[in-house]
């Protein structure tokens, strides 16, 4: 086993020699003993089939790395005791498994004959990710081991597939390239259920062929706002407006991403010019804000706007437009008090690609009615002054940006590390939540380099087949299969998620020391705000 650092915010623990069973057993084994140490520096622990990946704040990460060190250790073995068996009831063929009928032809087996060794197989979860809930199952007989579609569709909630040596159940609609030979009833993820994942690395899982059509599954009834007594409503979303605070971690274990703001330091500004927690729940706007109405007397501020973080008082009826003026791709609205009523596992953050926390899992519609949440903290005073910080990058000009050498770095071909560090890469204008991509010459991938998925953070540099460099954002995915040439710091990320759609952008290669002083210097300047703003408050600081 070895350790590394997995940018400036996790480390990950890589176990090589024996065999995959031995290695997973390994990973699993580890994850567990590290939750159980409940260090409290440290938000997540994800196992994958061969890593085990351990989140913490930038300015912990060497403090973590000392104490993972120690408890890493002489790992026991997992006792099997431990484990539960599930079963899970399967609606083979017809419409509840589309692909059961053309998988048998390509295997050369009756389709009976492809249930009856899936339905006799018992399996294990190795890990969850992909999407929240999502299980990957190891055990899939070698006779049913086939490669995966060449052309991803959408599937329905509790598809039942396989793809090369494993099975998998999709919890929700999703797009996907395994093929799909049933369906299962079963809720596998439920944001609002005190456990919200149905199985765990770990378990053990039997598939039970059922009879008839599978019944459909119900959705959860998601937390939302929209009541009578709501304090403003929404009259012009912008284009995508979303509700969100600093996410919701401990979660990434049953494949939910952290989430929350992309850029937490303009949120934080926002937040504290409401006189709010820097981490409270704010509207997110991307390219356009919003058009709101207030019902009720209210402060608000915002932040990422031309003229800079400002707080206003606004009355009963009073109507606030923030749709033109955004400096970057992305501004907060605050409310003091924040968001009220919309808390999904600990957190208001709207998770768009899994559909949960927010108003339902979406963006802002025409006709949204939002609470205000109790006021907390003490307001710095409206008035004739703005705030400039933090920095927006320009259109015209090169950003750079600062970066850590990704965990298969090492792997691409010299020309192609020189290449990307040298070279300068436009925004796309296809990039999202999930990740940044950029256009600009293409990046060599390792040839005929095959690797396991491994988690991966906020700020991994992926690169897929068709060469464009990826930077995984607030809403990545838990696990990734792609080589990761680079790992962007977390002091940078916020400038990323400012920068608009053809800004062109130079990935700098700088080591560990410069990535942490960067985090605590942006620290420090939040620190000096809040105390700025201190000084406009009704209390006599200065």
């Amino acid at each position: 086993m070895s350790w590394h650092t997995l940018g400036d915010s996790a480390w990950l623990a890589t176990f090589s020699g024996g065999d995959a069973d031995s290695r997973l057993k390994s990973a699993q084994g580890l994850a567990r003993r590290i939750r159980r140490a409940a260090l409290p520096e440290v938000a997540d622990v994800v196992n994958g089939y061969d890593s085990v990946a351990v989140w913490c704040d930038p300015a912990d990460l060497m403090a973590v790395g000392g104490e993972l060190m120690e408890l890493s250790d002489d790992v026991p073995p997992d006792d099997e005791s431990d484990f539960r068996r599930i079963d899970v009831p399967v609606h083979y063929g017809g419409e509840d498994g589309p692909d059961l009928l053309p998988a048998a032809a390509s295997l050369g087996l009756p389709p009976d004959e492809l249930i009856a060794l899936h339905a006799g197989a018992e399996f294990e979860v190795a890990t969850i990710g992909f999407s929240p809930g999502f299980p990957y199952l190891k055990g899939l007989p070698e006779r049913l081991f086939l490669p995966r579609k060449a052309t991803p569709r959408r599937v329905l909630a509790g598809s039942v597939a396989i793809a090369g040596n494993q099975a998998g159940i999709y919890p929700n609609d999703s797009p996907a390239g395994w093929h799909v030979i049933g369906r299962t009833p079963l809720t596998l993820f439920d944001p609002t259920a005190p456990c919200p994942a149905k199985l765990q690395a770990g378990d053990r899982v039997r598939f039970v062929a059922a009879t008839g059509p599978c019944p459909e599954i119900s959705s959860p009834r998601m937390p939302g706002g929209n009541g009578r007594e709501a304090d403003f409503e929404v009259i012009d979303p912008g284009s995508r407006t979303t509700v969100q605070d600093a996410g919701r971690p401990g979660y990434r274990s049953m494949g939910v991403t952290r989430g929350g703001a992309v850029d937490p330091v303009s949120l934080a500004v926002a937040n504290l010019l409401a006189g709010n927690p820097p981490d409270a729940a704010a509207l997110e706007c991307c390219v356009t804000g919003p058009r709101l109405k207030f019902h009720r007397a209210a402060r608000v501020a915002w932040a990422g706007w031309r003229d800079g973080g400002r707080v206003i008082d606004v009355s009963a009826g009073e109507v606030i437009d923030l749709r033109s003026g955004l400096r970057g791709v992305t501004g907060y609205v605050a409310v003091a008090g924040g968001m009220g009523g919309l808390s999904c596992m600990g957190s208001a953050a709207t998770d768009l690609r899994a559909g949960f926390g927010g108003m339902g899992g979406r963006a802002l519609w025409v006709g949204d009615r939002l609470q205000v949440g109790k006021r907390v903290g003490i307001m710095p005073h409206p008035g004739n002054w703005r705030i400039g910080w933090p920095e927006v990058p320009s259109r015209t000009d090169v950003l750079e940006i600062r970066c850590l050498p990704g965990l298969q770095a090492h792997r691409f071909p010299a020309l192609a590390r020189k290449m990307f560090h040298e070279s300068l890469f436009p925004l796309g204008s296809d990039s999202d939540r999930m990740g940044l991509r950029f256009s600009g010459p293409r990046v060599a991938v390792p040839e005929g380099f095959e690797m396991i998925s491994q988690p991966v953070v906020a700020g991994t540099v992926q690169v897929p087949p068709d060469g464009r460099p990826t930077v995984l954002m607030a809403e990545a995915q838990t696990l990734g299969g792609y080589p990761q040439i680079a790992h962007v710091i977390s002091a940078d990320l916020p400038l990323l998620a400012r920068a608009w759609p053809g800004t062109r952008v130079r990935f700098r290669l700088v080591e560990m020391t410069e990535a942490i002083d960067a985090w605590t210097s942006l620290r420090e300047e939040l620190g000096v705000l809040r105390a700025g703003l201190q000084c406009l408050t009704s209390s006599p600081c200065c």
